[in-house]
């Protein structure tokens, strides 16, 4: 069972009153762009509150006799207020567009997303007071387009997964909003360097983007250096943030601090069969150039969250020192694996990370080389968003054939 490597599992703070404040006398009379700077004013306040009552996401800890000294660790990014890992990317995204005065009072927020981006960008625009409109592909997961509609969004299907962009853009034009667009601006909305200049909080509280909270998290609880962090791409953010934040902290700890394991951890990609991330990166290594001319899969990818048809813009194959394509049988049955062994129910992509450690750690120990350090992983999303496969019963009976010898090898890790 994975135990807790964090101290900040507290429930977490209601969020902010999503009520706009009315206006005043004097900003009724006020001229349109005055008003509009006053009501940007109090969306980034908003803004600010809800960032500020977002505690930090548990710390796991997974015990796996099999890998002997390697401690695997989770980040359990279900445990923010709309579900998933994407809090986070909604909450800069959202920070990025009023700070730049992109958004509108009235104007909707538009996004095309697969499902959990707009999930928690519905949840952040209902407490900001906002109208907003998902664009997602047709056979997006039930429980997803329940969760928007659920948080006052509005739900737009299509068929064409590889025009999203161009529909969404088309619908703000149309109506007078914004396309927040989270596969433009993911790599560089996102907060990679941490409040925290450099220097280990307790709890993680004074480091608050994603890479700062797992390193405090870890140095808090004094384990093991970190080796490597083993993540999906759908827009290439959360691989953004962690290069970068890595760099960051070598930058600043050079000379200080020469041997400073965490700040040469790798960031290793992890790519379901169909899709075109893999390659990309492929491509770029051995020619040392980022292409998006490469021929679409063949086929339609199951594991939602994570890789592409085609490179999207925000991707950026130079952040990842290494990547591996993972079956997809495979990372389905290490969802499954971490839910009846670890109690964790967790959606496909996870299961594609926690394969994709596994492969990497046997991989070392065929080679002779040490497993000894922290191996990190994030929980992205909670399977009962995937109600029709993962958390289905009925589907997991009909899979178990097909899904037998990837969890025979999953458990051989375990022993």
């Amino acid at each position: 069972m994975p135990t807790t490597a964090s101290p900040s599992t507290a429930p977490f703070i209601a969020a902010a009153d999503a009520s706009t404040p009315a206006a005043t006398t004097t900003e009724q009379h006020a001229p349109p762009t005055t008003q509009r700077e006053s009501w940007r004013q109090r969306s980034l306040m908003k803004l600010a509150a809800l960032k500020a009552a977002t505690p930090a996401t548990p710390l796991l800890e997974l015990s796996l006799r099999g890998l002997g000294e390697a401690r695997i660790l989770i980040k359990d990014e279900r445990a923010h207020a709309s579900g998933s890992l994407k809090h986070r990317l909604a909450m800069s995204l959202f920070e990025q567009a009023l700070q730049k005065d992109w958004l509108t009072p009235g104007g909707p927020v538009i996004e095309a997303s697969s499902g959990s981006t707009a999930v928690s960008e519905a949840w952040l625009a209902r407490r900001l007071g906002l109208e907003f409109i998902a664009v997602v592909p047709r056979g997006t997961a039930f429980y997803k387009q329940q969760a928007i509609r659920s948080e006052g969004g509005r739900v737009v299907e299509i068929e064409d997964s590889a025009r999203l962009c161009q529909h969404a853009q088309a619908l703000a034009d149309d109506s007078g909003g914004h396309f927040i667009n989270q596969f433009r601006h993911a790599a560089t909305a996102g907060d990679w360097r941490s409040d925290g200049a450099g220097d280990w909080a307790s709890d993680g509280a004074s480091d608050t983007s994603l890479p700062g909270e797992c390193l405090a998290q870890i140095a808090a609880r004094e384990l093991p250096e970190l080796q490597a962090v083993f993540l999906g791409a759908g827009t290439g953010g959360s691989a953004a943030s962690f290069a970068r934040h890595l760099r960051h902290k070598r930058h600043l700890h050079q000379g200080s601090h020469p041997h400073h394991e965490s700040h040469r951890a790798r960031v290793i990609g992890v790519d379901p069969e169909h899709s075109v991330y893999h390659a990309c990166w492929q491509h770029h290594r051995a020619h040392g150039t980022r292409t998006t001319t490469l021929p679409a899969p063949q086929a339609t990818n199951p594991i939602e969250g994570i890789g592409r048809p085609c490179v999207l813009e925000a991707f950026d194959p130079a952040h990842f020192d290494d990547y591996r394509r993972i079956a997809d049988a495979r990372s389905q049955a290490a969802a499954l694996w971490l839910a009846e062994h670890a109690g964790l129910e967790v959606g496909p992509s996870t299961g594609t990370a926690f394969a994709g450690l596994l492969e990497s750690l046997a991989l070392r120990r065929a080679r002779g080389e040490s497993l000894a350090g922290s191996w990190l992983l994030l929980a992205c999303d909670h399977a009962e968003r995937y109600a029709t496969t993962l958390g289905d019963p009925a589907w997991r009976a009909a899979q178990q054939s097909r899904l037998a010898p990837q969890r025979a090898w999953i458990e051989a890790f375990a022993d």
